[in-house]
């Protein structure tokens, strides 16, 4: 059963946030620093090197040196809250639990035509790696392209929102979270999802497991999500009696009928079916040891990138992906509010949504647009991603090539895409024809990801007038449900049962920093949240707040970005 969003006043404001000294105290810049120059790294194996693992220390030993030396966290702090529309809320699963903060960015679009859309970020990766999605979603260069209001949330237990409680599954949680963010705290009653990864690669395949969730759970709000390459199951005939006797033709006669193609039978037979070995199930060892080290946290997040990637044959930042700077900064934001929200989610996930075991149907198929990779995954035919353009210096590019033999692209899987009719309606299907991606998908090949929303958006709007936005969204709050009372005007109306959306002035887009205000613990029970140690949240009035810059100016909570910042917020 799908976990229960309570609402509280406390909790339905919609805050701007900032990262500042609260969220990252500077005595955690220092201890992080002394611990650097402390390192004592492993010794290395004997040659001849072996090919069966990873050797690390020519790569770790450089960014430690980049990482004392030339980094600096305030920088990109500073270009995160100038760039990136950040907002923060809180929201309870009950009745008895305290609120959980969630760190979220919310891009408007300034078309009138536009839908709203959840992003899901890929599991380990935080809300704030997506950033350059955003300018490309919410104003395309193609005037004939649907846009979109962007609206980015970071999982619970990543980045700077707060872990779900133990005992509960992640997955369900989360989706019940982001549903109630979309349609209570932000007033979209309709919206649409997108994965941003392929979900079969995913740890415990939490990207397609939290997709799945909020497509099924929650149909009436979420009416089409895109899904990149999702874990399927061959159409039985007790279940699917007409898509298993297209299958038993389509397999007869080796694709080109029903549905299937021929590729889709080179990928079946030519790629592993097998769950990827990415789950754990205690997560508190591995919690004490990366939490007391930054370099351990360094090398687990090159040895995920490099898992990650390994469907385009183990290379990170050979296309200019990542620089030095980029991977430490990915590393900081993991370890900084510390690994374990990280840890217990992939736990978690393990524990109740087992990656051998398919989710059950559901009595309404969900709308789904697929994506799938439909080349031959032939290593002598396939074609690789484009390369990516970089105007930094090569010094900076990371090259992690050379993975083990053993740790290659048995990882990935392939599913063909008609076996989703028996779990979902599915209104498209892209065949792209290239290698199986990994999650770097989004930083290098984001176009495939755009094109599959689009399509999505496409089908919906020619079925579903329920997305079609009624009125141009220039700035909104939406009030807390204690306070939201329509008033009748004349005795004869009755009031709608809907919650008002309160309309305010939009103002010019600002992105500059909001001044903060303190606020004292006046006694009102667990909904007053406390400023105390790493992810507090800021304490500023939700509605109309004064700008730091003196002039006496106002901003309301939604921002308008103008221009795409770059990943991570690379300028």
């Amino acid at each position: 059963m799908a976990d229960a969003v309570v609402g509280s006043p406390a909790a339905d404001e919609v805050r701007p946030y900032k990262i500042h000294v609260v969220q990252v105290p500077t005595r955690h810049l220092h201890l992080a620093r002394q611990k650097l120059e402390l390192t004592r790294l492993p010794h290395e194996g004997s040659l001849p090197k072996s090919t069966e693992w990873w050797e690390p220390k020519p790569v770790i030993e450089p960014l430690i040196d980049y990482w004392l030396e030339k980094y600096n966290f305030r920088d990109i702090e500073s270009n995160l809250n100038a760039n990136i529309p950040q907002f923060r809320t809180s929201i309870a699963l009950s009745e008895s639990a305290s609120p959980l903060r969630i760190h979220f960015i919310h891009a408007r679009s300034s078309s009138a035509n536009a839908l709203p859309l959840l992003v899901l970020p890929p599991f380990p990766l935080t809300n704030l790696s997506l950033s350059h999605l955003i300018n490309p979603l919410t104003t395309p260069s193609d005037p004939t392209h649907q846009a979109f209001h962007v609206v980015i949330p970071s999982l619970p237990g990543l980045g700077f929102s707060d872990s779900i409680p133990a005992n509960r599954s992640p997955i369900d949680a989360t989706a019940s979270i982001f549903n109630t963010l979309m349609t209570s705290r932000l007033g979209y009653r309709h919206y649409l999802t997108t994965n941003t990864s392929p979900g079969s690669s995913s740890p415990s395949r939490i990207d397609f497991h939290l997709a799945h969730a909020i497509s099924t759970t929650y149909s009436d709000s979420c009416l089409g999500t895109h899904l990149i390459s999702p874990v399927l199951s061959a159409p039985k005939l007790t279940s699917s009696p007409i898509e298993f006797a297209k299958w038993s033709l389509a397999w007869f006669f080796r694709g080109g009928v029903a549905g299937y193609e021929e590729r889709d039978f080179l990928g079946y037979y030519s790629h592993s079916s097998s769950p990827p070995i990415t789950e754990i199930r205690d997560p508190n060892t591995l919690a004490y040891g990366l939490c007391d080290s930054p370099v351990g946290m360094l090398a687990f997040v090159l040895r995920h990138l490099r898992q990650i990637a390994s469907g385009n044959g183990g290379v990170v930042g050979s296309t200019g992906t990542f620089t030095r700077e980029e991977l430490i900064t990915l590393t900081n934001l993991a370890w900084l509010p510390g690994p374990e929200g990280l840890l217990r989610f992939w736990s978690g996930t393990s524990l109740h949504h087992s990656s051998h075991q398919l989710p059950a149907k559901t009595p309404t198929k969900p709308k789904v647009a697929i994506t799938v990779f439909a080349s031959s995954y032939s290593s002598s035919t396939a074609t690789a991603a484009p390369a990516a353009t970089n105007e930094k210096d090569d010094v900076e590019q990371l090259d992690l090539s050379g993975i083990g033999r053993n740790q290659g692209r048995a990882q990935s899987t392939f599913y063909p895409p008609a076996w989703a009719h028996g779990s979902y309606s599915v209104l498209h299907t892209s065949r792209v024809d290239s290698q199986p991606p990994s999650s770097l998908l989004l930083f290098e090949q984001p176009d495939i990801i755009y094109d599959g929303i689009r399509a999505l958006a496409k089908e919906v709007l020619k079925i579903d007038k329920r997305i079609i936005p009624v009125a141009p969204l220039t700035g909104v709050v939406v009030e807390p449900a204690s306070t939201a009372t329509p008033q009748p005007t004349t005795a004869t109306q009755q009031p709608k049962p809907e919650k008002t959306i309160k309309p305010v002035v939009a103002e010019p887009p600002i992105l500059r920093t909001i001044k903060e205000e303190k606020t004292e613990d006046k006694g009102k029970g667990k909904d007053v949240l406390k400023d105390e140690g790493l992810l507090s949240p800021p304490t500023i009035p939700a509605v109309k707040r004064e700008l730091s810059d003196g002039s006496g100016g106002i901003s309301s909570p939604d921002t308008l970005v103008e221009s795409s910042p770059s990943p991570l917020g690379r300028s």
